[in-house]
């Protein structure tokens, strides 16, 4: 099949997929045959790599420039089991330009299934689904609620230019400004929606680059032993104060909340949860704070730089072991510790796997896939890392073999514990012996920052943090160029990938309706998107307790591999949803707990707070203006907490639920609203 020039025109109506006139089975083809349904599982002429049928679908309202690395397809059989089928040709149809051939792979898992539905996914805009035989036909699931046949028009559509006039280049609805703020701040307010709709998405993320910092306390350093450092007759709260992250996690709530730097702020906690230290080893306060600090400077740094300054951080180094690495000693059976070297490779910048620019795996000649590195090199990496202690405690500048420990300053190296010998890198890259131990480190974290790994693997992970649990491989491959270069040249650009993350088609737009679009919104983001949401008056106080109810316990990682693994796929399914790892019947409804607390009574100061702590409180005086007109009140939460796309259903059962009380009673009406909505998964999933 040829493809012809697409017009510049876009259809504004989510993709279509062509049925018959009087039902809803598909438009399709056995794209060697040209045979309708049945179709065979394998092909009856062996002409592609692989036995498995190719169909042809046709589809309608796809955008100039489609192709296959854009558009995702699916089917589901009669036991509810979905299949991803592989996209391999997306094309116009030569003279029915309004049209789109979608060729597609039948899955290896699929069998005499009898009828599926099928489905088409373009950036996270679902299409109708059609039915197709496999095998047979007949039998599998009933036709979606709603579906209607959709024959291909008639006369066919002449495709023009829109007639609306292009919107100016700032013009950014409300709700695409909502979700815009969803994935760029800790969530939406009235004031930085309107911010965003008056100046646009780009001079916005400017905006927030250019924004102040948030800081983290600098805190005095304790004795390790903390009965020396709260003895007895001590303040109640001194071990709370000084031997816990207590007093950074009240700040990074007081600077969520209400720090102007909320762009700079999300994107710090992403990278808290990707280059991991935990309180749980690193147990004062003091010593976690400039690491911390340190991962807020992410737009002024490069990743190249991010990657040297963590490696040195003393709260990195303790974490993961570098410091005090000694090198090999034969004689008293010293082997270098692999522990920093191998969580470097593995989860915070290369994988252990090889992967295509856009995410994928790549496969050797049996299919199977590619390992990035081995042993060898983890223990080339690890003697890489020896001779680096603490910096001396000021006022002394001596560099001792193993220095006393001190956080505010970067590791420091004592020479002659440092392995001098030749050392395997990535790909087989040799290191030369005789080097210093600054020059192997960074000969080192070249060798893994140019490693065409790097890009997708970091891409992916923000973009899951950010905006998609499963986002499209053309769409990590996008990101991954801009990292790669960022137009000027540049690899490693850290505020280039952010802004390439935020303002990807595939991160834009008014809603999203694939189902596997989104993530759930962890508990941090959950509780802290709800209330600045509803413009809930907080000083933080109370809410570590919400969100460690709900396993996740700021600064307090379980392990290196965060509070939930990146590639975790939600259980009886292939599609990925990290937060799903810590999402247990308990945690579900302490959620739901949460919602009613805040809406139905208040957040109070937990035991020791400060005398001017106040808690949280909502002021529903905004809803309860609406309160005489239940649908309007849904309407207007509808457009706050979901961004205009509350179900049917939803909206149904939330009205009746409104209407129930009685008119009189505006608070309680405005609370019922405001319940349903945010205890809803329509709400808790961030799409």
């Amino acid at each position: 099949m040829c493809a012809a020039p697409r017009p510049a025109y876009a259809f504004a109506n989510p993709p279509l997929l062509l049925s018959e006139a009087t039902s809803t089975r598909a438009i399709a083809l056995d794209s060697l045959t040209w045979q309708r349904e049945p179709f065979p599982l394998t092909q009856t002429v062996p002409m592609f790599a692989g036995q498995r049928t190719r169909l042809t679908f046709f589809a309608m309202n796809l955008q100039t420039g489609d192709d296959a690395s854009v558009v995702t397809a699916d089917a589901e059989d009669a036991a509810q089991r979905r299949f991803a089928l592989t996209v391999e040709y997306v094309g116009v149809v030569p003279g029915y330009e309004w049209m789109s051939a979608v060729v597609v792979k039948l899955a290896d898992g699929m069998n005499d299934l009898g009828d599926v539905l099928v489905q088409l996914k373009v950036r996270g805009v679902a299409s109708n689904r059609v039915r197709v035989g496999l095998g047979r036909v007949g039998g599998g699931l009933p036709d979606d609620t709603g579906s209607v046949p959709t024959p291909a028009p008639y006369p066919a559509p002449t495709p023009t230019p829109s007639a609306t006039p292009a919107p100016a280049p700032n013009s950014v609805s409300m709700p695409d400004a909502t979700r815009f703020l969803e994935q760029a701040s800790f969530g939406p307010t009235a004031t930085s929606v309107s911010r965003v709709q008056a100046i646009g998405f780009r001079a916005f993320i400017d905006e927030q680059f250019a924004a102040t910092a948030s800081a983290y306390p600098n805190l005095p350093a304790f004795p390790s032993d903390s009965n020396v450092g709260c003895p007895t007759g001590s303040d109640a709260n001194c071990f709370r104060d000084n031997y816990t992250m207590y007093p950074l996690q009240m700040r990074f709530f007081q600077n969520a909340l209400a720090g102007q730097d909320q762009l700079r702020q999300r994107v710090a906690f992403a990278l808290s949860q990707i280059f991991v230290v935990s309180g749980i080893d690193i147990q004062q306060p003091s010593s976690m704070s400039p690491y911390q600090q340190l991962l807020t400077q992410w737009p002024e740094k490069n990743f190249r730089q991010l990657m040297y300054d963590i490696t040195l951080n003393p709260a990195m180094g303790r974490y993961l072991d570098m410091v005090n690495n000694d090198k090999p000693n034969p004689t008293s059976g010293i082997e270098p510790n692999e522990n920093y070297a191998r969580e470097l490779l593995q989860l915070f910048t290369v994988g252990v796997n090889k992967l295509n620019q856009d995410g994928t795996l790549q496969l050797d000649a049996q299919g199977r896939p590619i390992p990035t590195y081995d042993q060898d090199m983890v223990e080339g990496f690890a003697h890489v890392f020896t001779g680096w202690t603490y910096a001396p405690i000021p006022p002394s500048t001596v560099v001792n073999r193993r220095n006393a420990s001190y956080y505010l300053a970067p590791m420091v190296v004592y020479p002659s514990n440092h392995d001098t010998g030749t050392k395997e890198l990535l790909d087989g890259v040799m290191l030369p012996a005789g080097q210093t131990a600054d020059k192997d480190l960074n000969d080192a974290l070249d060798n893994i920052f140019n490693h065409p790994n790097v890009a997708p693997f970091i891409s992916k992970q923000l973009i899951q943090h950010l905006v998609t649990s499963n986002p499209s491989p053309a769409y990590v491959g996008r990101v991954a160029a801009v990292f790669n270069n960022n137009g000027a040249g540049v690899r490693g650009d850290l505020k280039a990938v952010v802004r390439a993350i935020l303002l990807d088609a595939e991160a834009r737009g008014d809603a999203k309706t694939d189902q596997t679009y989104g993530r759930l919104r962890e508990p941090v983001q959950f509780v802290l998107n709800t209330l600045r949401t509803l413009s809930a008056a907080s000083d933080g106080y109370g809410l570590l307790d919400q969100t460690r109810g709900m396993g996740q316990n700021v600064f307090y990682s379980p392990s290196v591999f965060n509070f939930y693994p990146p590639n975790y796929k939600i259980p009886g399914t292939e599609a990925l949803g990290p937060q799903f790892a810590i999402q247990t019947t308990a945690v579900a409804l302490a959620r739901v707990n949460f919602v009613n607390t805040i809406v139905f009574s208040r957040i109070s100061p937990p035991s020791g707070s400060p005398p001017s702590a106040i808690g949280t409180d909502l002021d529903f005086s905004r809803w309860q203006a609406w309160a005489n007109d239940p649908a309007k009140l849904v309407d207007e939460l509808d457009k706050v907490l979901t961004h205009g796309v509350l179900s049917p259903a939803t909206r149904g059962v939330v009205t009746q639920a409104v209407t129930s009380v009685p008119a009189t009673n505006t608070k309680l009406r405005a609370q019922t609203a405001i319940y349903l909505i945010a205890s809803s998964s329509q709400y808790q999933v961030q799409r």
